[in-house]
């Protein structure tokens, strides 16, 4: 599959880590919320998958966790959510593997509508 960016949206997101970007606090904490649930939020993703993707949003427990970390009440939560709200407004839900994982420390799921 390669990257899941253009070639301009991968030199945007390199630039934006050589810089610092990914430095100090929880990039997906700080993120403005477009839809909330109890322990969940959806949030933009500002270095989206751009070859793929019309929409590119992610979920995030509110809670800064990694997966290990989330409780049973969160997951079901989660669940929920997928099947009463995610499957109807996306095509895709993509979790990173842990060597390709920028933010590893707080769990989080990409949210795909697919380009035509």
């Amino acid at each position: 599959m390669g990257d899941l960016r253009t070639p301009e949206g991968t030199a945007r997101y390199k630039a934006y880590i050589k810089n610092g970007g990914l430095e100090g606090g929880c990039r997906i904490c700080e993120e403005t919320t477009l839809k909330e649930f109890q322990g969940w939020k959806i949030i933009k993703n500002n270095f989206p998958y751009d070859k793929i993707a019309a929409t590119h949003n992610m979920i995030v427990s509110k809670r800064h966790a990694d997966e290990h970390g989330l409780s049973t009440d969160e997951w079901s939560e989660l669940t929920k959510i997928k099947n009463e709200y995610l499957h109807k407004e996306y095509d895709y839900f993509i979790e990173a593997t842990h060597r390709k994982k920028s933010i590893p420390a707080h769990f989080h799921l990409h949210l795909i509508v697919a380009k035509d």
